[in-house]
């Protein structure tokens, strides 16, 4: 049987013009927004930077099939500090975007 090949991040476009590589989402309990971290090459006149930002998850938009969204890692930022794995437990305000 052949090795799966390595995961890769999904693929969104941001509002700013880029386009990158979705790494997690993270909700925060405090106002229950849900963010997005994104990775993409920004090529300059010398050499190709890598950029890594977090920005609302409302931002983005999807560029591939959203099964490919539900693999993405989800934290969420508590109220007390902490920063624990997203889970589908009892109902919390809004559902993380599917993009």
């Amino acid at each position: 049987m052949p090795p799966e090949p390595p995961y890769c991040p999904p693929v969104v476009g941001m509002a700013s013009g880029p386009v990158g590589h979705l790494l997690c989402w993270d909700r925060h309990e405090r106002d229950g927004s849900w963010w997005a971290w994104v990775s993409w090459v920004q090529e300059t006149s010398s050499r190709p930077v890598h950029k890594l930002v977090c920005v609302p998850a409302v931002s983005l938009t999807q560029l591939e099939a959203p099964d490919a969204y539900r693999q993405v890692p989800r934290r969420i930022f508590g109220r007390d500090g902490g920063v624990r794995p997203w889970s589908r437990g009892p109902s919390p305000r809004r559902r993380p975007p599917v993009v």
